[in-house]
């Protein structure tokens, strides 16, 4: 029998490794995950500030007409809104069974006795509370809270399932990169706007520093380990395990299938709304649509607000403007669809939160 002392108040095995549940207990939830706890920290009040901020320059400098935009979004038709909102929630069944793939990919035990905490809609559950979570906390914290919904329901590796989430993001940067390259090319060929090249530049910029970091844990694992604190060995060790299994070979063709699909359902969500609008004398090609509503979503990865708040609304407003949008037009149409992929999921992640068995 190993005999126990403390270490920073946590259990110690005498060999200088903490044990891996201690650990995680003190990084999860020790440095904080309640999620009220998040919204009143200074941090969120400042990225909120700042996401308020952005949002009055944005339509100030762009001179949006307040008045117009809200006649556009008034007569808007309601049952097109409904059918994007649809759609948008279509992808969340999507992203709960490619998790699921993931996971059994990087060995981690989603299979046992008590199923019910790792089926697909429990999953999509974890799923849909991280994503209320990044809508409310700033640094895409939700992605580590999802993480620690699947330790604390499954008592799997906090770590392990960390693991997972960055290959799921990895899958995700990829499968919208590569579509916005292609819709970007076929809506305006060679000759980028301005923020047309912004955006790719970001896209790219994320691709690479997570490529990067796949690649790195790959060749350069002992030069990592050589300068990481000894007890962090094991911990690093299951998410790097579960970051590189995850990417099995012959699974890859579903993984790609369903990150295409939950990004071309990201793409028809703001079809509809700009449908919903039609009858202001808004047209675009499909390409165009695919185009600005893929770079909404990668503006949502900036962690300086909230899921990208403030950034997006002035960014996509602006980027519609190189369509010949007129900018009312086109404020009404990235508010409508924020509605749909940012409002919607505060109003009901609160009520998920409120009653679920699983926070």
């Amino acid at each position: 029998m190993v005999g126990k002392d403390t270490t920073d108040g946590l259990p110690y095995d005498g060999d200088d490794t903490m044990e891996p549940a201690a650990l995680e207990q003190a990084e999860v939830e020790h440095q904080g995950f309640s999620l009220w706890q998040k919204l009143r920290s200074p941090r969120t009040i400042i990225s909120f500030g700042i996401a308020i901020a952005i949002i009055v320059f944005a339509f100030r400098g762009l001179d949006i007409d307040l008045e117009q935009t809200w006649r556009y979004m008034r007569f808007s038709n309601p049952w097109l809104l409904l059918a994007g909102l649809s759609i948008f929630y279509l992808t969340f069944p999507l992203r709960a069974w490619r998790w699921r793939v993931l996971l059994y990919n990087a060995e981690v035990p989603v299979q046992s006795g008590r199923r019910s905490w790792a089926s697909t809609p429990a999953l999509m559950e974890y799923v849909y509370l991280s994503w209320f979570a990044n809508c409310i906390v700033p640094a895409k914290l939700g992605d580590a809270y999802r993480g620690y919904l699947l330790k604390h329901n499954g008592q799997v590796s906090f770590s392990s399932s960390m693991g997972t989430i960055f290959a799921e993001r990895l899958l995700d940067m990829l499968g919208l990169f590569t579509l916005l390259v292609i819709s970007g090319w076929l809506t305006f060929g060679t000759s980028l706007p301005d923020g047309a090249r912004m955006v790719f530049m970001f896209g790219a910029l994320l691709v690479a520093i997570i490529v990067t970091g796949l690649v790195g844990m790959r060749w350069l694992s002992p030069f990592i380990r050589r300068f990481m604190p000894r007890r962090l060995h094991r911990v690093y060790g299951n998410f790097e395990h579960a970051a590189l299994r995850s990417f099995r070979p012959g699974i890859m063709p579903q993984l790609i299938m369903l990150t295409g699909g939950v990004w071309l359902l990201e793409g028809f969500r703001l079809f509809f709304v700009i449908m919903a609008l039609g009858s202001e004398g808004l047209v675009l090609s499909l390409s165009a649509i695919i185009f600005v509503a893929l770079a909404s979503s990668l503006l949502t990865a900036m962690p300086l607000t909230p899921a990208g708040l403030g950034v997006v609304e002035g960014t996509v407003t602006l980027v519609l403007t190189f369509f010949g949008v007129n900018k009312n037009l086109g404020s009404a149409v990235t508010l409508l669809d924020r509605v749909i992929n940012f409002w919607s999921i505060i109003v009901f992640g609160f009520i998920l939160y409120l009653i679920s068995k699983r926070k």
